[in-house]
């Protein structure tokens, strides 16, 4: 029993082949595929085709052949613009390559200075200080009288704390001038012109009181115009420490002799 079903499948095994499996067969390959292969023989008509196989138009614009113009082209070699040859470079010397350390040195130093906030506020800070010296240096101001105001003090005589009632200021002005001391005579003329509004009731002198306090405390309008001007070129020439000329201590006088007048 268990045989039949074994000739069953035997059966349809042997006789469901089609007919032509021997037609549809799969070709050998040939042991010598070389050999095979240069026997192939190809001729020219294979690769014949009815017609011209092509992807893009005939080019067919007419073609004008254009040569060169010899003279523009002497121009062109003889212009300068279009020389460029460089010129052989010459070695450095020594003193040179010190100088380019220095830059490199100097380069490195506002480079790191410019890339932090601190770095940048101590390079604004030092421009500003030396600008103040080189405008200081230009205009001769002596830089430690303005700082500690110690113009008077340097001179040996006081400014506001001598007794101005008791000073000769004719003899002392006449003293400086002798002298060519214009700074110091500008000095005297100022105390002399404040001795005067003391004496008229103008002011109340007192030792301690600058210049700016005199001239708040001066009510007469015609007078303080005046002071005005002579407490300027005391600035200018005492705490500024400026050098004054024979011709700008003799416009302080002529502005002293008009301003005394009105005085009352």
């Amino acid at each position: 029993m268990l045989r039949l079903p074994f000739i069953i499948t035997i059966f349809f095994i042997l006789f469901s082949r089609p007919a032509n499996a021997q037609e549809d067969s799969i070709p050998e390959i040939p042991h010598d595929l070389d050999a095979y292969l240069d026997s192939v023989q190809y001729t020219e008509e294979d690769y014949e085709f009815d017609e011209p196989v092509s992807f893009f138009p005939a080019d067919t614009l007419p073609v004008q052949p254009r040569d060169f113009d010899e003279s523009i082209l002497k121009e062109l070699r003889e212009d300068k613009d279009f020389d460029y040859s460089e010129p052989p470079t010459i070695g450095e010397s020594l003193w040179d390559r010190f100088w380019q350390w220095i830059g490199q040195i100097i380069g490195k130093i506002f480079e790191g200075a410019i890339t932090t906030n601190w770095g940048r506020l101590f390079l604004y800070a030092g421009c500003v200080i030396v600008l103040v010296i080189i405008v200081m240096a230009v205009l001769k101001v002596d830089a430690f009288k303005v700082l500690f105001k110690g113009a008077d003090i340097a001179s040996g005589s006081g400014v506001f704390h001598e007794n101005i009632h008791s000073m000769n200021f004719e003899s002392l002005i006449q003293e400086a001038i002798g002298k060519q001391d214009f700074r110091n005579g500008v000095r005297l003329v100022f105390l002399y012109s404040l001795k005067l509004l003391s004496d008229g009731h103008h002011i109340h002198w007192e030792a301690g009181k600058t210049n700016h306090d005199y001239l708040e405390e001066l009510k007469a309008a015609e007078l303080k115009p005046g002071l005005g001007e002579l407490s300027f070129y005391f600035d200018y020439a005492w705490y500024g420490g400026f050098h004054v000329s024979e011709t700008q201590f003799a416009r302080v006088q002529n502005i002293f002799n008009d301003w005394k007048g009105n005085i009352q």
